[in-house]
């Protein structure tokens, strides 16, 4: 790559003239008509000439410092797995203690710890078993954030309700419930609310038979004929009523201190939209003594962790106020859930030490209701999940995932969320986009440091006394950072418009339509609780829970008129939808620096050799399938357990 300054003859007169030329002009080229590559000027002869070094400089500056074979060092490892963990703790931390709410759980009782828990366990399972088995990309998994809105409008249901005398540890006129907040029925309740053991466990039950449509969609390839009727149509306005239907959520966590609450929001936009671009120096440690000791390293904490910096500086603020007694000490005001030791007994009523198990809340059972709800849910964060894996891939600088990968990675998900539904977690778990951009931030594609994650996760998980103390966050420090992350939810499906004809009639409507009904249906539905009766109280059920969860209202309607009125393939954005999701093959950012095949990515471990002693696992969906590999396929093998492009695979 030439810049146009070393193209020209160097000499003291044409050195002397280029230097006393006006400002207008550089080497004889007019300074508008020159471009800015990689911070250098190069006239439009030159830049033409130039462009395969050109190409080459930047795929190089995009290098990855650890390739997904490629194991980093200890330290290293540990390091970036910490992060990943940090960047999704407040999402589950927050998704436990608002379904532990949902379900009535008293304010300061240990099964809010155990609920926290068990969803680190279930995100470090997940992790360790889609990095190895699943999709076979470095892909952090963590709750699935579209199944609170079916836990939330159980509570249209009498069974649901939450009792009078919860002992929430404030007075029943100013209780914050969410159950009892996100619904406006007030008619007094003619059947006997269930216990939360049971509410646990219909949930569990449900949600382990839900769980079978992502485990068939995965284990019979059924993932391509899904996205043929399913385009962004119909998930930008299902993704985008799972933050619209949440609104209350952030209202009731912050009605005790909404000072708390608000200086948490305006962190989280200072944090990500002001400081991103802010690298803080890194202590390190010398081993020895270095004449030229390396730079330090630099981290960019305000991009990567905005919320958690949030959480912990409004813990803080609190902790203060506590201690000033700013906050009252009196437990039946509201305010009383800001201070740092409204859940104190937890910590003392929660053991050292507890492994999650399944059945740990009881026997599952089902519920008709809670079934509809979460097969919703389940096929959002499906589709979700699908974009996830393609996003990661490019992510990671190796080839687009093949069917195989893709549905034997929607295989893994479904089998994960049946072992979340028997650990009685309440939700399932699926892929996490924000942990996948941190993977392009930290250029560190390794698979080992996802599978460190995970058990870290397994380790945290098991000490109850960690989880307890994570459990005493006040209510106002989660309930400024839900403002965010509801706002991302919303912009999340929005985004997907991006390959719709907007200027269609046609468009513009069916998306409009499947929002206001999908926000006005439900509405209706709490401000009458008598409309629907049919005689039927499981039917009542059913019908409360279908038409009063949002994002399965909105996407049915957009799903049926997306494919029943005319339009073109190119006007409903279904060409340039399928395009993402199989990949760009011309794009160079998204290619390996050394030639990684399909085979070395995605195929499952051992597979060639299990293909030879039983030929029919050929035939298998998600599977490889056995053809020829690769020739590069067993170098890169090779490439796993020695030193590669400087980096030791064995500290």
């Amino acid at each position: 790559m030439t810049p146009t300054d070393d193209k020209l003859p160097h000499d003291s007169s044409h050195t002397e003239n280029h230097y006393n030329s006006t400002d207008t002009e550089i080497n004889g080229h007019n300074r508008n008509s020159l471009n800015n590559v990689n911070g250098k000027l190069y006239s439009p002869v030159d830049l033409e000439e130039n462009i395969p070094q050109i190409t080459t400089e930047m795929v190089t500056d995009d290098k990855l410092e650890y390739q997904i074979y490629e194991t980093p060092p200890i330290l290293v490892g540990i390091a970036v797995a910490f992060q990943h963990i940090l960047m999704s703790l407040a999402s589950s931390l927050s998704m436990a203690f608002i379904i532990a709410d949902a379900l009535c759980v008293p304010y300061d009782h240990p099964i809010r710890t155990k609920l926290f828990c068990s969803t680190l366990f279930m995100c470090g399972f997940s992790s360790m078993l889609q990095t190895t088995l699943g999709i076979r990309l470095p892909i952090y998994q963590g709750p699935s954030a579209s199944f609170m809105v079916p836990i939330l409008a159980l509570g249209r249901d009498e069974s649901w309700a939450c009792p009078s005398d919860t002992s929430t540890g404030l007075d029943n006129n100013v209780t914050s419930t969410i159950s009892s907040m996100m619904s406006t029925n007030t008619t007094e309740t003619r059947i006997t609310p269930l216990s939360v053991d049971e509410r646990l466990q219909q949930l569990s039950g449900s949600l382990m038979l839900t769980s079978f449509i992502e485990v068939l969609v995965g284990g019979l390839g059924l993932v391509g004929p899904l996205l043929k009727y399913i385009g962004p149509i119909t998930v930008a306005p299902t993704i985008s009523l799972i933050g619209l239907s949440l609104l209350k959520v952030p209202i009731i966590y912050s009605r005790p201190q909404w000072a708390i609450a608000f200086s948490g929001c305006v962190l989280v936009l200072v944090f990500a939209l002001y400081l991103f671009h802010l690298r803080l120096p890194m202590p390190r440690i010398r081993c020895r003594k270095q004449e030229k000791p390396e730079p330090r390293f630099r981290f960019a904490i305000f991009k990567i962790l905005p919320i958690l910096l949030s959480i912990i500086l409004m813990w803080i603020v609190s902790a203060i106020l506590t201690a000033t007694n700013v906050l009252p000490d009196d437990h039946r005001l509201l305010s009383y859930r800001a201070r740092t030791d409204s859940k104190i007994n937890i910590v003392g009523l929660t053991p050292w030490f507890s492994f999650p198990y399944p059945g740990q809340f009881g026997m599952p059972r089902l519920n008709t209701a809670v079934i509809v709800g979460f097969s919703a849910a389940t096929i959002a964060s499906l589709i979700e999940s699908v974009g996830d894996y393609f996003a990661a891939a490019k992510a990671c600088q190796v080839p687009s995932p093949p069917d195989h990968a893709v549905t034997r990675g929607i295989l893994m998900e479904g089998l994960a969320s049946i072992m979340s539904g028997a650990l009685g977690v309440g939700h399932a778990t699926t892929s996490f986009s924000g942990n996948i951009a941190a993977i392009k931030l930290s250029k560190t594609a390794s698979r080992s440091i996802m599978v460190t994650a995970g058990i870290i996760l397994l380790g945290i998980s098991v000490f109850g006394k960690l989880g307890a103390c994570l459990a005493l966050i006040p209510d106002p420090a989660l309930g400024g950072t839900l403002i965010i992350l509801l706002g991302l939810l919303v912009s999340l499906g929005l985004s997907n418009l991006r390959y719709v004809d907007l200027n269609s009639n046609r468009n513009l409507i069916i998306i409009g339509t499947a929002i206001v009904v999908g926000l006005m249906i439900p509405e209706w539905i709490d401000s009458h609780p008598d409309f629907i009766s049919t005689g039927n109280i499981e039917v009542d059920q059913v019908l409360k829970v279908g038409l009063g969860t949002p994002m399965f209202l909105g996407g049915i309607i957009a799903l049926i008129l997306d494919n029943t009125v005319r339009g073109t393939l190119e006007e409903r954005g279904m060409i340039a939808w399928r395009d993402s999701h199989s990949g760009d093959p011309t794009d160079l950012s998204a290619k390996p620096d050394v030639n990684l095949s399909i085979d070395v990515v995605y195929d499952m471990p051992l597979s060639k050799y299990l293909y030879k002693w039983w030929p029919a696992l050929s035939c298998i969906p998600f599977l490889p399938g056995n053809r020829h590999h690769d020739p590069h396929a067993d170098n890169i093998h090779m490439l796993e357990n020695t030193e590669v492009h400087g980096h030791v695979s064995d500290v």
